[in-house]
Protein backbone atom coordinates (compact mmCIF):
# COMPACT_ATOMS: atom_id res chain seq x y z
CA UNK A 1 0.00 0.00 0.00
CA UNK A 2 2.62 2.59 1.15
CA UNK A 3 4.25 1.65 -2.43
CA UNK A 4 1.31 2.73 -4.09
CA UNK A 5 0.77 5.43 -2.51
CA UNK A 6 4.18 6.27 -3.01
CA UNK A 7 3.40 6.24 -6.96
CA UNK A 8 0.18 7.98 -6.34
CA UNK A 9 1.67 10.88 -4.81
CA UNK A 10 4.61 10.71 -7.44
CA UNK A 11 1.68 11.22 -10.02
CA UNK A 12 0.24 13.87 -8.49
CA UNK A 13 3.24 15.92 -8.30
CA UNK A 14 4.17 15.50 -11.80
CA UNK A 15 1.24 17.13 -13.21
CA UNK A 16 -0.14 19.74 -10.36
CA UNK A 17 1.88 22.45 -12.08
CA UNK A 18 0.34 21.91 -15.65
CA UNK A 19 -2.66 21.58 -13.99
CA UNK A 20 -2.35 24.53 -12.21
CA UNK A 21 -0.67 26.37 -15.67
CA UNK A 22 -3.39 25.67 -17.70
CA UNK A 23 -6.21 26.45 -15.44
CA UNK A 24 -4.72 29.55 -14.52
CA UNK A 25 -4.41 30.41 -18.44
CA UNK A 26 -8.22 29.97 -18.13
CA UNK A 27 -8.82 31.88 -14.89
CA UNK A 28 -6.94 34.76 -16.10
CA UNK A 29 -9.79 36.15 -18.32
CA UNK A 30 -12.66 35.77 -16.14
CA UNK A 31 -12.51 39.34 -16.10
CA UNK A 32 -11.90 39.63 -19.87
CA UNK A 33 -15.96 40.68 -20.27
CA UNK A 34 -14.78 43.98 -19.00
CA UNK A 35 -12.14 44.56 -21.18
CA UNK A 36 -14.02 43.57 -23.97
CA UNK A 37 -16.76 46.64 -22.71
CA UNK A 38 -14.16 49.22 -22.65
CA UNK A 39 -13.58 48.89 -26.60
CA UNK A 40 -17.43 49.04 -26.72
CA UNK A 41 -18.28 45.69 -28.24
CA UNK A 42 -21.73 45.14 -28.04
CA UNK A 43 -23.09 42.63 -25.58
CA UNK A 44 -24.07 40.18 -27.78
CA UNK A 45 -20.81 39.99 -29.12
CA UNK A 46 -19.11 39.62 -25.53
CA UNK A 47 -21.02 36.83 -25.13
CA UNK A 48 -19.39 35.12 -28.08
CA UNK A 49 -16.05 35.94 -27.50
CA UNK A 50 -16.51 34.95 -23.99
CA UNK A 51 -18.43 31.42 -24.92
CA UNK A 52 -16.65 30.45 -27.91
CA UNK A 53 -13.72 29.64 -26.08
CA UNK A 54 -15.55 26.62 -24.46
CA UNK A 55 -17.57 25.55 -27.35
CA UNK A 56 -13.86 25.04 -29.16
CA UNK A 57 -13.31 23.45 -25.80
CA UNK A 58 -16.39 21.21 -26.09
CA UNK A 59 -15.67 20.54 -29.40
CA UNK A 60 -12.15 19.22 -29.24
CA UNK A 61 -12.74 16.69 -26.34
CA UNK A 62 -12.73 13.53 -28.69
CA UNK A 63 -10.23 14.78 -30.42
CA UNK A 64 -7.98 14.57 -26.86
CA UNK A 65 -8.91 11.58 -26.17
CA UNK A 66 -7.87 10.45 -29.83
CA UNK A 67 -4.63 12.24 -29.52
CA UNK A 68 -3.98 10.30 -26.15
CA UNK A 69 -4.71 7.07 -27.27
CA UNK A 70 -2.37 7.75 -30.58
CA UNK A 71 0.42 9.66 -29.85
CA UNK A 72 0.93 9.60 -26.15
CA UNK A 73 0.41 12.20 -23.35
CA UNK A 74 3.61 14.37 -23.96
CA UNK A 75 2.72 15.04 -27.34
CA UNK A 76 -1.14 16.03 -26.57
CA UNK A 77 0.00 18.48 -23.96
CA UNK A 78 3.15 20.21 -25.85
CA UNK A 79 0.68 20.46 -29.46
CA UNK A 80 -2.15 21.40 -27.12
CA UNK A 81 0.20 23.95 -25.13
CA UNK A 82 0.85 25.52 -28.41
CA UNK A 83 -2.55 26.36 -29.71
CA UNK A 84 -3.22 28.00 -26.04
CA UNK A 85 0.26 30.13 -26.98
CA UNK A 86 -1.16 30.77 -30.46
CA UNK A 87 -4.56 31.56 -29.36
CA UNK A 88 -3.74 33.97 -26.38
CA UNK A 89 -1.33 35.86 -28.82
CA UNK A 90 -4.33 36.87 -30.86
CA UNK A 91 -5.85 39.44 -27.83
CA UNK A 92 -3.10 41.67 -28.75
CA UNK A 93 -5.22 42.15 -32.00
CA UNK A 94 -8.21 44.83 -30.34
CA UNK A 95 -8.97 46.66 -33.43
CA UNK A 96 -11.71 44.43 -34.34
CA UNK A 97 -14.18 41.12 -33.18
CA UNK A 98 -12.91 38.75 -35.55
CA UNK A 99 -9.16 38.06 -34.13
CA UNK A 100 -10.40 38.14 -30.73
CA UNK A 101 -13.01 35.42 -31.82
CA UNK A 102 -10.25 33.05 -33.91
CA UNK A 103 -8.05 33.97 -30.92
CA UNK A 104 -10.39 32.98 -28.02
CA UNK A 105 -11.54 29.84 -30.06
CA UNK A 106 -7.95 28.37 -30.82
CA UNK A 107 -6.60 28.64 -27.25
CA UNK A 108 -10.21 27.49 -26.02
CA UNK A 109 -9.51 24.35 -28.14
CA UNK A 110 -5.62 23.79 -26.96
CA UNK A 111 -7.65 24.02 -23.19
CA UNK A 112 -9.49 21.28 -24.20
CA UNK A 113 -7.13 18.78 -25.27
CA UNK A 114 -4.62 19.63 -22.72
CA UNK A 115 -7.32 19.32 -19.69
CA UNK A 116 -8.49 15.95 -21.58
CA UNK A 117 -4.97 14.47 -21.51
CA UNK A 118 -4.39 15.42 -18.11
CA UNK A 119 -7.75 13.87 -16.86
CA UNK A 120 -7.28 10.70 -18.55
CA UNK A 121 -3.33 10.50 -17.71
CA UNK A 122 -4.00 10.53 -14.11
CA UNK A 123 -7.46 8.24 -13.98
CA UNK A 124 -5.59 5.48 -15.89
CA UNK A 125 -2.65 5.77 -13.29
CA UNK A 126 -4.19 6.46 -9.67
CA UNK A 127 -5.11 3.33 -7.60
CA UNK A 128 -9.24 3.04 -7.52
CA UNK A 129 -8.97 3.25 -3.75
CA UNK A 130 -7.24 6.45 -4.20
CA UNK A 131 -8.69 8.23 -7.39
CA UNK A 132 -11.10 10.16 -4.44
CA UNK A 133 -8.51 11.79 -2.19
CA UNK A 134 -6.10 12.61 -5.77
CA UNK A 135 -8.47 14.07 -8.05
CA UNK A 136 -9.34 16.37 -5.21
CA UNK A 137 -5.80 17.41 -4.39
CA UNK A 138 -5.27 17.46 -8.45
CA UNK A 139 -8.12 19.98 -8.64
CA UNK A 140 -6.74 22.48 -6.41
CA UNK A 141 -4.19 23.32 -8.71
CA UNK A 142 -7.36 24.25 -11.42
CA UNK A 143 -8.95 26.44 -8.26
CA UNK A 144 -6.08 28.13 -7.33
CA UNK A 145 -5.34 30.42 -10.07
CA UNK A 146 -9.23 32.18 -8.94
CA UNK A 147 -7.04 33.38 -6.40
CA UNK A 148 -3.73 34.23 -7.79
CA UNK A 149 -3.86 35.02 -11.22
CA UNK A 150 -7.55 36.37 -11.69
CA UNK A 151 -6.93 39.40 -9.13
CA UNK A 152 -3.29 39.86 -10.42
CA UNK A 153 -4.83 40.24 -13.88
CA UNK A 154 -7.95 42.69 -12.29
CA UNK A 155 -5.32 44.90 -10.85
CA UNK A 156 -3.53 44.89 -14.31
CA UNK A 157 -6.52 46.04 -15.70
CA UNK A 158 -7.72 48.56 -12.82
CA UNK A 159 -4.12 49.86 -13.31
CA UNK A 160 -4.24 50.72 -17.13
CA UNK A 161 -1.78 47.90 -17.32
CA UNK A 162 -3.61 46.21 -20.33
CA UNK A 163 -0.53 45.21 -22.41
CA UNK A 164 1.21 43.59 -19.36
CA UNK A 165 -2.38 42.33 -18.73
CA UNK A 166 -2.65 40.56 -22.37
CA UNK A 167 1.41 39.35 -21.97
CA UNK A 168 -0.10 36.57 -19.26
CA UNK A 169 -1.56 34.16 -21.33
CA UNK A 170 1.03 33.33 -23.66
CA UNK A 171 3.20 33.23 -21.37
CA UNK A 172 1.42 30.91 -19.13
CA UNK A 173 0.85 28.80 -22.33
CA UNK A 174 4.53 28.52 -22.96
CA UNK A 175 5.35 27.16 -19.77
CA UNK A 176 2.71 24.55 -20.02
CA UNK A 177 4.53 23.12 -23.36
CA UNK A 178 7.27 23.28 -21.63
CA UNK A 179 6.14 21.32 -18.30
CA UNK A 180 3.99 19.19 -20.51
CA UNK A 181 7.02 17.92 -22.28
CA UNK A 182 8.19 16.56 -18.90
CA UNK A 183 4.95 14.51 -17.97
CA UNK A 184 5.93 11.03 -16.22
CA UNK A 185 4.43 8.32 -18.84
CA UNK A 186 5.78 5.32 -16.84
CA UNK A 187 2.95 5.21 -14.33
CA UNK A 188 0.50 3.99 -17.17
CA UNK A 189 2.53 2.04 -19.11
CA UNK A 190 2.71 3.76 -22.41
CA UNK A 191 4.76 2.91 -25.45
CA UNK A 192 6.41 5.84 -27.11
CA UNK A 193 3.45 6.08 -29.29
CA UNK A 194 0.52 5.45 -27.24
CA UNK A 195 -1.45 3.52 -29.38
CA UNK A 196 -0.76 -0.26 -28.43
CA UNK A 197 -3.73 -0.69 -25.86
CA UNK A 198 -6.53 -2.08 -26.55
CA UNK A 199 -9.57 0.75 -26.08
CA UNK A 200 -12.89 0.78 -25.95
CA UNK A 201 -15.66 2.24 -28.25
CA UNK A 202 -18.29 5.21 -27.84
CA UNK A 203 -20.91 2.80 -28.61
CA UNK A 204 -19.99 0.81 -25.36
CA UNK A 205 -19.57 4.17 -23.42
CA UNK A 206 -23.56 5.08 -24.36
CA UNK A 207 -24.71 1.94 -23.53
CA UNK A 208 -23.47 2.63 -20.05
CA UNK A 209 -27.04 4.52 -18.24
CA UNK A 210 -24.94 5.69 -15.43
CA UNK A 211 -22.30 7.81 -17.30
CA UNK A 212 -25.19 9.15 -19.22
CA UNK A 213 -27.21 10.58 -15.63
CA UNK A 214 -23.80 10.87 -14.84
CA UNK A 215 -22.93 13.33 -17.81
CA UNK A 216 -26.48 15.30 -17.39
CA UNK A 217 -26.24 16.26 -14.51
CA UNK A 218 -22.63 17.44 -15.12
CA UNK A 219 -24.06 19.51 -17.97
CA UNK A 220 -26.28 20.81 -15.74
CA UNK A 221 -24.01 21.82 -12.88
CA UNK A 222 -21.68 23.57 -15.45
CA UNK A 223 -24.23 25.82 -16.47
CA UNK A 224 -24.46 27.72 -13.04
CA UNK A 225 -20.62 26.87 -12.99
CA UNK A 226 -20.02 29.07 -15.76
CA UNK A 227 -21.27 31.98 -14.24
CA UNK A 228 -18.11 33.08 -13.21
CA UNK A 229 -17.39 33.83 -17.16
CA UNK A 230 -19.81 36.59 -16.68
CA UNK A 231 -19.49 37.34 -12.81
CA UNK A 232 -17.67 40.32 -13.63
CA UNK A 233 -20.74 42.05 -15.57
CA UNK A 234 -22.84 40.94 -12.15
CA UNK A 235 -20.22 43.04 -10.12
CA UNK A 236 -19.89 45.93 -12.28
CA UNK A 237 -24.02 45.81 -12.16
CA UNK A 238 -23.74 46.24 -8.31
CA UNK A 239 -20.80 48.52 -8.25
CA UNK A 240 -18.76 45.76 -6.17
CA UNK A 241 -15.22 43.71 -7.10
CA UNK A 242 -15.46 40.85 -9.01
CA UNK A 243 -12.82 39.84 -6.54
CA UNK A 244 -14.72 39.76 -3.40
CA UNK A 245 -16.66 36.63 -5.32
CA UNK A 246 -14.10 35.15 -6.74
CA UNK A 247 -11.16 34.93 -3.74
CA UNK A 248 -14.10 33.63 -1.63
CA UNK A 249 -14.96 31.08 -3.92
CA UNK A 250 -11.32 30.25 -4.59
CA UNK A 251 -10.52 30.12 -0.81
CA UNK A 252 -13.14 28.10 0.43
CA UNK A 253 -13.53 25.71 -2.66
CA UNK A 254 -9.45 24.96 -1.61
CA UNK A 255 -10.19 24.69 1.79
CA UNK A 256 -12.80 21.92 1.34
CA UNK A 257 -10.19 20.21 -1.35
CA UNK A 258 -7.63 20.38 0.76
CA UNK A 259 -9.57 18.86 4.32
CA UNK A 260 -12.30 16.52 2.30
CA UNK A 261 -9.50 14.77 0.69
CA UNK A 262 -9.24 11.82 2.78
CA UNK A 263 -12.92 11.98 2.62
CA UNK A 264 -13.95 11.69 -0.81
CA UNK A 265 -12.72 8.16 -0.91
CA UNK A 266 -15.00 7.08 1.46
CA UNK A 267 -18.01 9.58 0.57
CA UNK A 268 -20.84 8.15 -1.82
CA UNK A 269 -20.27 10.15 -4.42
CA UNK A 270 -23.21 9.01 -6.74
CA UNK A 271 -25.43 10.87 -3.57
CA UNK A 272 -23.63 14.30 -3.61
CA UNK A 273 -22.44 15.11 -6.61
CA UNK A 274 -26.35 16.79 -7.63
CA UNK A 275 -26.41 18.40 -3.88
CA UNK A 276 -22.86 20.10 -4.87
CA UNK A 277 -24.40 21.84 -7.79
CA UNK A 278 -27.65 22.97 -5.91
CA UNK A 279 -25.76 24.36 -3.65
CA UNK A 280 -24.26 26.38 -6.28
CA UNK A 281 -27.32 27.40 -7.63
CA UNK A 282 -28.34 28.89 -4.03
CA UNK A 283 -25.44 31.25 -4.21
CA UNK A 284 -26.22 32.53 -7.32
CA UNK A 285 -29.55 33.47 -6.28
CA UNK A 286 -28.22 34.84 -2.95
CA UNK A 287 -25.54 37.21 -5.01
CA UNK A 288 -27.84 38.04 -7.90
CA UNK A 289 -30.74 39.33 -4.54
CA UNK A 290 -28.79 41.05 -2.38
CA UNK A 291 -26.15 44.14 -3.85
CA UNK A 292 -24.07 43.94 -0.67
CA UNK A 293 -20.22 42.74 -1.06
CA UNK A 294 -20.78 40.81 2.59
CA UNK A 295 -23.69 38.58 0.51
CA UNK A 296 -20.97 38.63 -2.44
CA UNK A 297 -18.77 37.11 -0.20
CA UNK A 298 -20.97 34.82 1.70
CA UNK A 299 -21.85 33.37 -2.14
CA UNK A 300 -18.70 32.80 -3.00
CA UNK A 301 -17.90 31.10 -0.11
CA UNK A 302 -21.08 28.70 -0.79
CA UNK A 303 -20.44 28.27 -4.11
CA UNK A 304 -16.62 27.51 -3.47
CA UNK A 305 -17.60 24.55 -1.06
CA UNK A 306 -20.40 23.25 -4.15
CA UNK A 307 -17.41 23.10 -6.74
CA UNK A 308 -15.08 22.40 -4.35
CA UNK A 309 -16.36 19.10 -3.65
CA UNK A 310 -18.89 18.58 -6.57
CA UNK A 311 -15.65 18.89 -9.44
CA UNK A 312 -13.38 16.21 -7.96
CA UNK A 313 -16.30 13.63 -7.45
CA UNK A 314 -17.27 14.51 -10.97
CA UNK A 315 -14.11 13.27 -11.95
CA UNK A 316 -13.83 10.26 -9.99
CA UNK A 317 -17.30 8.91 -10.79
CA UNK A 318 -15.99 8.74 -14.26
CA UNK A 319 -13.52 6.12 -13.33
CA UNK A 320 -16.22 4.55 -10.63
CA UNK A 321 -18.49 3.94 -13.78
CA UNK A 322 -16.32 2.80 -16.01
CA UNK A 323 -14.09 0.23 -16.94
CA UNK A 324 -10.37 1.77 -17.89
CA UNK A 325 -10.38 0.91 -21.27
CA UNK A 326 -13.01 3.61 -21.22
CA UNK A 327 -11.42 6.30 -19.41
CA UNK A 328 -9.50 8.47 -22.40
CA UNK A 329 -13.37 8.20 -24.19
CA UNK A 330 -15.63 8.65 -21.05
CA UNK A 331 -13.12 11.38 -19.84
CA UNK A 332 -13.26 13.17 -23.32
CA UNK A 333 -17.55 12.78 -22.85
CA UNK A 334 -18.26 13.98 -20.22
CA UNK A 335 -15.94 17.02 -20.37
CA UNK A 336 -17.47 17.76 -23.77
CA UNK A 337 -20.53 18.51 -22.61
CA UNK A 338 -19.84 20.21 -18.80
CA UNK A 339 -18.08 22.73 -21.52
CA UNK A 340 -21.64 23.01 -23.33
CA UNK A 341 -23.05 24.62 -20.19
CA UNK A 342 -20.07 27.15 -20.75
CA UNK A 343 -20.97 27.68 -23.74
CA UNK A 344 -24.37 28.18 -23.31
CA UNK A 345 -24.21 30.36 -20.51
CA UNK A 346 -22.38 33.33 -22.08
CA UNK A 347 -24.25 33.38 -24.75
CA UNK A 348 -27.67 33.50 -22.86
CA UNK A 349 -26.30 35.76 -20.65
CA UNK A 350 -25.22 38.15 -23.45
CA UNK A 351 -28.33 38.09 -25.12
CA UNK A 352 -31.15 38.09 -22.21
CA UNK A 353 -28.98 40.15 -20.36
CA UNK A 354 -30.16 43.67 -22.34
CA UNK A 355 -33.62 42.66 -21.88
CA UNK A 356 -33.87 41.33 -18.29
CA UNK A 357 -30.65 43.03 -16.74
CA UNK A 358 -27.85 40.38 -14.98
CA UNK A 359 -29.44 39.79 -11.88
CA UNK A 360 -32.65 38.62 -13.45
CA UNK A 361 -30.72 36.42 -15.92
CA UNK A 362 -28.59 35.22 -13.48
CA UNK A 363 -31.13 34.37 -11.53
CA UNK A 364 -33.28 32.22 -14.07
CA UNK A 365 -31.14 30.42 -15.10
CA UNK A 366 -29.88 29.27 -11.38
CA UNK A 367 -33.50 28.10 -10.87
CA UNK A 368 -34.14 26.55 -13.66
CA UNK A 369 -30.14 24.00 -13.12
CA UNK A 370 -31.36 23.74 -9.66
CA UNK A 371 -34.85 22.17 -10.00
CA UNK A 372 -33.41 19.97 -12.66
CA UNK A 373 -30.81 18.53 -10.03
CA UNK A 374 -33.20 18.43 -7.55
CA UNK A 375 -35.47 16.46 -10.15
CA UNK A 376 -32.43 14.46 -11.03
CA UNK A 377 -31.24 13.46 -7.37
CA UNK A 378 -34.47 12.37 -6.18
CA UNK A 379 -35.59 10.27 -9.04
CA UNK A 380 -32.06 8.92 -10.00
CA UNK A 381 -29.17 9.37 -8.07
CA UNK A 382 -30.68 8.47 -4.55
CA UNK A 383 -32.58 5.31 -5.63
CA UNK A 384 -29.54 4.11 -7.22
CA UNK A 385 -27.32 4.36 -4.10
CA UNK A 386 -29.67 2.73 -2.00
CA UNK A 387 -29.94 0.02 -4.57
CA UNK A 388 -25.97 0.01 -4.25
CA UNK A 389 -26.58 -0.55 -0.25
CA UNK A 390 -28.86 -3.06 -0.40
CA UNK A 391 -27.95 -6.19 0.97
CA UNK A 392 -26.96 -8.86 -1.91
CA UNK A 393 -28.68 -12.43 -1.43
Amino acid sequence: MFAKMSQDTKLLVNIFLPFFLIYSVQHVYLIYGNLLQSYEISHEATGWILGVYFLAAMLVRPLGGWLLENFGIRRTLVWSGMLSFIGCSLFFFKQSVFPLFIGRAISGAGFGIYTTGLFSHQALCVSEKMRGAMFSLLVVGGILPISTVTPLGEWLLLGSRETLYLAIGPALSAACCFLGGRVNVAAAGETRGGGEKSWGTYGVLFSSRPFLFLVFTGTTIALVDAFIVNISLLALEKGLAASYFLVSLSISAVVVRLAGSPLQNTLPRVALLAPCGILMSCSMILASFFPASGVFVAAGILFGVGIGAGWPMYHALIGDLLDPPLFPKGTATALLLYDAGYFVTPLTVGYFLPRFGTSGTFMAISLAAGGALVFIEVFYWLPLYWKSRAPRP
